[in-house]
């Protein structure tokens, strides 16, 4: 595979892991990016090869803000579970003390 394929066939990978919610595989497909990068380093690129780098680093930016959005929420429900959780303690803690009372 020449470096354009390999370009096409990573941005297509990203996808597809990000799809999926696959966490493992996007790590995996982001080294393999970084590697791809470190051996482009310093070549003259052809307008093709500059084109599918284009794609690649769009698609890497546009998976980059996903992951983003799921990380958000996926706090934001881990904070709504630690408040329903606190509000549970002290909703216990309510209620036996009124057991006791009675």
């Amino acid at each position: 595979m020449d470096d354009v394929q390999v370009m096409r066939y990573l941005a297509r990978s990203l996808t597809h892991a990000a799809s999926q919610h696959d966490w493992p595989a996007m790590q995996d497909v982001d080294a393999q990016i970084a590697a791809l990068l470190a051996s482009l380093k310093g070549q003259t690129l052809s307008a093709e090869k500059r084109e599918a780098l284009a794609d690649l680093q769009q698609t890497h930016a546009n998976v980059s803000r996903f992951c983003q959005a799921q990380s958000d929420d996926l706090e934001q429900k881990m904070a709504s579970a630690r408040r329903n959780r606190e509000g549970a303690t002290a909703y216990a803690l309510f209620a036996d003390a009124e057991d006791m009372g009675q």
